[in-house]
């Protein structure tokens, strides 16, 4: 039976937090740290810093924001690697004018958080095809010597 690509992209998602989560022994819990919402401003700060950077094109922070093996699925379920991405952005196939993210949901664990929202997108082609409307958005972020990059994030089109 074949998989669909949705769901082996799904199971990646997952096994890259359940290999990069720091697991307790039977019984320990995780306590709350003090230092959340602290992660989680910082987290909200490079979010902006990253859509700052997509809307102006900024090909230098994009390179800093996105780890070396930086993943996106695109709104048609494609996977884009980041050099294919930052290609994209300098020539012009992929552009944003305006993005406004709401975050619905943070989660941080250890050095890997997952922020998920929904966003709104004016302006904008993928793949040189116009793409402006309203999407949920799920990213993942790496903590790499104290500081957040993202590893992988995808969107998907809300249908209203």
């Amino acid at each position: 039976m074949k998989m669909q690509t949705p769901r082996i992209l799904a199971i990646g998602f997952v096994s890259l937090l359940c290999l990069t989560t720091p697991h307790k022994a039977a019984g320990q819990t995780t306590p709350v740290s003090e230092n959340n919402s602290s992660v989680k401003r910082d987290l909200e700060k490079r979010f902006r810093e990253y859509t700052e950077a997509l809307t102006k094109r900024d090909l230098n922070a994009l390179e800093q924001i996105w780890t070396d093996d930086y993943v996106f699925i695109n709104p048609r379920g494609e996977l884009v690697t980041k050099s294919q991405r930052l290609s994209n952005l300098k020539a012009g196939v992929t552009e944003f004018q305006a993005i406004r993210p709401k975050s619905e949901r943070t989660e941080v664990h250890g050095n890997v958080a997952l922020d998920v929202g929904t966003v709104t997108l004016e302006g904008t082609k993928y793949g040189g095809k116009e793409s402006s409307g309203d999407y949920r958005y799920m990213t993942v972020w790496v903590n790499n010597d104290g500081r957040w990059q993202m590893i992988a994030n995808q969107i998907t089109r809300i249908a209203h």
